[in-house]
């Protein structure tokens, strides 16, 4: 197959994901996810600009989680323009705190660690949610850092 042929073919998918890697341990295993679901994604680095989302044609953003805190001096950078570009963007551990302080929410510290599942509501009105039932078990891990 000629580099040509795998530009026309990667033309032609309308369902493009870009994974924004905040650092997550899991980031291959929600590539290979995303991928099964015949979705076309590829992991980025977390500052990727707006601009290049938006050149490249993706039409869905999910941020990753990672190590970090979103109130650390050092967390890592990203583009907030990211959020004004209209399209669905999936956060997941730190991505969702990302999420949260950019939309004026807050993240709070527990004492202890705790894992588990735990049933969240989902607005499956969103496109990008809209197969899903309205209630998904997740799981749950965070520790007092």
């Amino acid at each position: 197959m000629t580099i040509y042929k795998k530009e026309a073919e990667l033309e032609a998918v309308k369902e493009r994901c870009a994974i924004l890697d905040f650092g997550a341990q899991f980031g291959k295993v929600i590539d290979r996810r995303i991928r099964e679901s015949a979705v076309y994604c590829e992991i980025l680095p977390l500052n990727t600009p707006a601009s290049k989302i938006v050149e490249d044609g993706y039409n869905a953003i999910v941020i990753s989680g990672g190590p970090n805190s979103v109130y650390a001096p050092d967390a890592p950078a990203y583009d907030p323009e990211i959020f004004q570009l209209g399209l669905p963007i999936l956060g997941i551990c730190y991505g969702f705190q990302v999420i949260n302080k950019e939309f004026g929410g807050s993240v709070g510290r527990e004492e202890l660690r705790e894992d588990g599942q735990v049933d969240i509501e989902v607005d499956n009105s969103s496109e990008f949610f809209h197969a899903l039932d309205p209630v998904q078990r997740v799981l749950l891990t965070h520790v007092e850092r």
